[in-house]
């Protein structure tokens, strides 16, 4: 790690240090540490190793199947790239084949890699379906993304919105409004 990496997560070790001492009713905790320990998580979750996207569509086989493939409720968390809180959920996904098809830990792999960084709902939600037309190149896709937001509980309790789903289509399932209806059918 570089010198000026050091130096600026000292400096933000210290301000939250300071900020949780200022919050805190109990003025024995040991903020150093839970803000030590806080930072190293976040740090964890944003740099994971990620698996190369092109890794991840690298084993497709040929296929003759056009049905539908539902892959329903992948977990995820992320962080809103507003407020920085974190948003989490389940993604679903619906592939119509062309000639290719992935394994399902796959799915989960791009799902955990798109959600690790900051952003928005409707933007992971968009880019998973790209990422999955573009390197799958299956006839379409259709996502669903439900997720509790973090942000909206801690900011505005009183206005507080349970969960936000977010959908995107591309390719026939873009078109055709009854394979979109089988889809979220298929998705609930």
């Amino acid at each position: 790690m570089s010198k000026d990496i050091n130096k600026t997560n000292t400096h933000l070790e210290e301000a939250l240090s300071d900020f949780i001492s200022k919050i805190s009713e109990d003025p024995n905790k040991n903020t150093d540490l839970i803000a030590k320990k806080f930072l190293i998580q976040l740090e964890k979750k944003f740099n994971f190793p990620k698996k190369d996207i092109a890794s991840i569509f690298s084993h497709l086989e040929g296929v003759n199947h056009n049905h539908p493939i539902y892959v329903n409720k992948i977990p995820f968390i992320s962080f809103c790239e507003h407020h920085m809180f974190p948003f989490f959920g389940e993604v679903s996904i619906a592939v119509l084949p062309e000639k290719n098809i992935l394994g399902v830990s796959k799915f989960s792999d791009l799902v955990n890699n798109l959600s690790s960084k900051l952003t928005l709902q409707e933007k992971l939600t968009e880019e998973i379906g790209e990422k999955i037309l573009q390197n799958l190149e299956p006839q379409g896709t259709y996502i669903k993304v439900k997720a509790k937001h973090l942000c909206s509980v801690l900011l505005s309790p009183e206005n507080s919105i349970g969960d936000i789903t977010t959908t995107y289509a591309n390719g026939i399932y873009e078109m055709d409004s009854s394979l979109r209806a089988e889809a979220a059918l298929n998705m609930s």
